[in-house]
């Protein structure tokens, strides 16, 4: 979880705000998010859904510009890997946010199992970006992409907006449940991609049972 000053500090922002600003800041910082910067992610979300609760904006535009915020960004990521290939490891900015290291525990990570990653990155707020620049640059189908990372988006944004939408203005307790909310849903995940290796076993194993019996 990212450093609670800067979450409060965030937090703080945001309630300042009212509709059309509040809009275009979420949008804004979940664009900075999805290419690397530093901002936490879920408090932006929780921000929203505070929002929302408080009558600045309404609860669905919170959760319709969560997710557009966060598929917008991880889309740019990915289609600018697509298009420049390597290159873009190379620029001033990509080259600042996107460490060597970084781009190799991505690029392992996607070349195994791209659909998986694709889908997990979503709850990996240290290697979501790199993982989508470098998806885009192993040149994984965009449809593969865009499905897993917008069926990952449609279970993790309404959680945190839903979240922001019942702690009202208690900044306090939203960072401290969103805290706990990650470490549940990086167990989530952890099950996930355990039931997943699980099943790709077995069907591997009744394939090679019937290669044994023909």
């Amino acid at each position: 979880m990212e450093n609670s000053g800067l979450s409060t500090t965030l937090l703080t922002y945001f309630a300042s705000l009212s509709g059309l600003g509040a809009y275009s800041a979420i949008l804004g910082v979940l664009l900075a998010c999805g290419l690397g910067v530093p901002i936490p992610e879920d408090i932006t979300l929780i921000a929203a859904g505070i929002l929302a609760g408080m009558g600045k904006i309404s609860v669905f535009g919170a959760y319709t510009v969560g997710c557009f915020g966060v598929l917008a960004g991880d889309a740019f990521l990915f289609f600018v890997g697509r298009k420049f290939g390597r290159r873009v490891f190379h620029w001033p900015l990509f080259s600042r946010i996107f460490t060597p290291e970084r781009i190799g525990q991505a690029e392992d990570r996607i070349q195994k199992n791209a659909k998986l990653v694709c889908f997990v990155a979503r709850f990996l707020p240290g290697l979501r970006a790199p993982i989508y620049l470098t998806a885009g640059i192993l040149k994984v189908r965009p449809s593969v992409f865009m499905l897993q990372d917008s069926l990952a988006a449609l279970l993790s944004v309404p959680i945190w907006v839903f979240l922001g939408h019942k702690v009202g203005e208690d900044f306090d307790l939203a960072i401290k449940l969103a805290k706990e909310f990650q470490i549940v849903i990086l167990v989530v995940v952890a099950v996930i991609v355990c039931l997943y290796f699980v099943r790709r076993y077995f069907k591997k194993k009744r394939s090679k049972n019937a290669l044994d019996q023909s």
